[in-house]
């Protein structure tokens, strides 16, 4: 798969592909130095991005992993060991990228099987040794090493920021990490001077909708909450990573909050349905209705992607009062409160 950066709006860059990426440029007085936002899916990925800094004629100094599922994070070890590029995270995602095992196991709840340990769920390996503590801002001092500013920012402010919030560098524009709480554990977005905001996986397109009829979720309270806040920001450009950019958010977050509630009411009708014949539902007959209703094709990774998606939304829905749950004939059992 190419990887072309191309100039989007100032100095920040866009690669769009199955991953959108994003790159900006710290023009500093003796090199151009450029901070990459998520490495692509493979080693493959990591070498055609150096190769893309050196047609640009730029120093890649750091990697921002927006959050820790291997298509963000894959090119993490290369570009680490070719470039000696910093990589930055934020605490829990930075436990994921050195121990990516660990994402298979969550989804399945187990040690993984076999056919779950491949690279679509397990990046190479990476340190990150830049740990991010949104809101905060990332900048370069002038030897092009990072300088974060924590808790520079207020968390519903994501203006553009000026010099003065930096002190460690004339070339002091920052770019400001935003946490985006939902689809995964501490996922972040980023915003660049030039007011692009790459907002990871936060949202998804509707092409995604349409084919796969459920996008992976962890936390679905945190996931509306980023939503609202998402529909509220100011930015010349939203970046989802596997979206097209766009101006307008706001319809975007539209759909995805309908698709959510969507879902919610497919499960609610699923355990409903159940309970007219007298049964509590168990989580593989919610499971089976949904594949059912989305007509899913089920392999290992869609089992476990959608299948801990659907028990967030069994979460949710019992913290919501919606569900309840109980214990019958050896069974965890789901009905609806009343």
């Amino acid at each position: 798969m190419s990887i072309l950066f191309e100039p989007f709006l100032g100095d920040t860059f866009l690669a769009r592909g199955p991953t959108n990426l994003g790159l900006y440029i710290f023009r500093q007085s003796d090199a151009d130095r450029a901070v990459l936002i998520d490495s692509g899916g493979d080693e493959d990925a990591g070498r055609r991005i150096l190769r893309e800094c050196e047609r640009l004629g730029v120093e890649l100094s750091t990697v921002i992993n927006t959050h820790s599922n291997a298509d963000h994070c894959g090119g993490n070890a290369f570009l680490s060991r070719r470039s000696n590029c910093s990589i930055a995270s934020t605490e829990m995602e930075a436990v994921f990228l050195k121990y990516p095992q660990l994402e298979p196991s969550f989804l399945s709840g187990s040690f993984p099987q076999k056919a779950l340990r491949n690279k679509f769920l397990m990046a190479q390996p990476s340190q990150a040794n830049c740990l991010l503590k949104p809101p905060c801002m990332l900048a370069l001092d002038k030897e092009g090493k990072v300088q974060l500013s924590e808790g520079a920012l207020a968390s519903e402010s994501l203006g553009a920021p000026t010099s003065k919030d930096m002190s460690s560098s004339e070339d002091a524009f920052g770019l400001q990490i935003i946490s985006l709480p939902g689809h995964y554990f501490s996922m972040v977005g980023v915003m660049t001077p030039d007011k692009v905001f790459f907002v990871a996986d936060s949202l998804a397109g509707v092409p995604i909708l349409e084919k796969y009829g459920i996008f992976f979720l962890y936390d679905i309270e945190a996931e509306l909450a980023t939503l609202s806040m998402l529909e509220s920001s100011e930015a010349e450009w939203f970046v989802p990573a596997h979206a097209e950019p766009t101006r307008d958010i706001k319809s975007l977050v539209d759909i995805n909050r309908a698709k959510i509630f969507e879902i919610a009411d497919v499960i609610l009708a699923a355990v409903n349905v159940k309970e007219h014949d007298g049964e509590g539902v168990s989580l593989e007959d919610v499971m089976a209705a949904v594949f059912s209703h989305y007509d899913i094709a089920l392999n290992a990774n869609q089992y476990v992607l959608v299948g801990s998606t659907i028990r967030s939304y069994l979460s949710w829905l019992c913290d919501q009062g919606r569900l309840e749950y109980g214990f019958e004939h050896h069974r965890m059992i789901f009905r609806i409160k009343r």
